[in-house]
């Protein structure tokens, strides 16, 4: 009996030891923390975690909307739109095309463009649109359900609090910094850290103690939200403006590098500058630094969502005339495909009917639709890896 018990012992242990090595990239990041520290192996865990979130992401797309695509579409070179026109043939291979995701990554699975409109395709008459739509619905969901519940599982977790709350800057002053650091951002990050939670003590003990003029900090507190909106508003101008501008460009012979990248770069610059701004300003406001973090992030996704919703707006004028050009390009298609029968018939002398002419000869229309969908689905990911960054900054993931 005793040796069954050992046994059984070792077994757990053994299953255990499994499903350690089952993690990916454990051992290695214990190798790592054995010999750094744990602040170093803190910045790999999190790069797992960033990863293991993007792979679910990755797998929503491609199980339910690339692969049945592939497997049950109409096939490259089918219609127009998924083929290269003529006039780009010649350099749709090309490095530098390709670089810049023209040529045949353009009319590929990879952009919507790609995508027909029919309401369902192959014998299983999957619907293609609708679980486009609700994949997008569930990438943004779930996104935002990783982060909440990793910040509500580590938001009590605190190391370096002492025991019971007693002597507690004595325990964070001698117990708090790891000395098996040996990489200078490392100690920043690890500083930042211990800056923090110090914030959280001392605010914790000015508040118990200090008689607060309630009206003064009213007042700051409403001047840092006007100025908040303010900056929110500005930065959706600046969006709509700059918007405005590439397509007046758009139009322009000759137009420069920076013209033609100028959403770009103002949209990076302001999610660039803006946080740390919010955060400035936030200094006002006086809050626990615990509230303030939630402040900052409710404030940082309402950024980027102000910005991809102005964005969107700001296109509408711009889908509206590509709609109008592809009205008049659907009129100029059916005279092609008219005088080419018709010429076809008349030189052939019979009533027999031409081959069909080839979807790369066929005039198209501007494709809006891979715009948009690209630029939305940036701005997503954008916010999205900024939050968590955040939050890896504040020790909250």
């Amino acid at each position: 009996m005793f040796t069954v018990f050992q046994k059984w012992i070792k077994f757990k242990r053994d299953f255990e030891n499994f499903k350690t090595a089952c993690i990916p990239w454990e051992m290695k990041i214990k190798e790592v923390e054995s010999h750094f520290g744990s602040s170093v192996a803190s910045y790999f865990i999190f790069l797992r975690w960033m990863y293991g979130v993007n792979l679910v992401l990755f797998g929503l797309i491609i199980g339910l909307v690339v692969i049945p695509e592939i497997l049950m579409g109409l096939p490259y070179g089918s219609l127009p739109r998924k083929t290269v026109p003529r006039s780009e043939e010649k350099t749709a291979m090309d490095f530098s095309v390709l670089w810049d995701f023209e040529g045949y990554a353009k009319y590929s699975v990879l952009f919507y463009g790609f995508y027909n409109n029919q309401r369902t395709i192959g014998w299983l008459k999957f619907r293609l649109p609708l679980s486009y739509f609700m994949v997008g619905v569930g990438v943004f969901g779930y996104s935002l359900m990783v982060v909440i519940r990793t910040m509500a599982s580590n938001a009590n977790e605190n190391t370096a609090d002492g025991d019971d709350g007693n002597f507690n800057f004595s325990f964070k002053m001698f117990t708090s910094w790891d000395y098996l650091i040996g990489n200078p951002e490392t100690a920043d990050n690890k500083f930042a850290s211990i800056t923090t939670s110090f914030k959280e003590s001392i605010v914790d003990e000015e508040e118990s103690n200090k008689d607060e003029n309630i009206h003064l900090t009213r007042f700051l507190r409403v001047l840092a939200n006007v100025m908040i909106i303010c900056c929110l508003c500005g930065s959706g101008y600046l969006i709509y403006f700059v918007v405005k501008r590439s397509q007046t460009f758009s139009k322009m012979q000759n137009v420069g590098w920076y013209e033609r990248n100028e959403v770009e770069i103002v949209m990076s610059l302001l999610g660039m500058f803006c946080p740390p701004l919010f955060e400035t300003i936030a200094n006002l406001e006086d809050y626990h630094p615990r509230v303030a973090l939630k402040w900052q992030l409710g404030r940082i996704f309402a950024l980027f969502l102000g910005n991809l919703y102005t964005f969107l707006l700001a296109l509408m004028d711009d889908v509206n005339e590509k709609l109008a050009q592809e009205e008049v390009i659907k009129n100029i298609t059916h005279w092609t495909l008219y005088n080419y029968y018709n010429a076809s018939a008349l030189i052939n002398g019979t009533d027999t009917t031409p081959p069909p002419l080839h979807p790369a000869d066929v005039p198209r229309g501007p494709c809006w639709e891979t715009n948009v969908g690209v630029v939305s689905k940036f701005c997503f990911y954008t916010m999205y890896h900024f939050a968590a960054l955040q939050l890896y900054r504040f020790k909250c993931i």
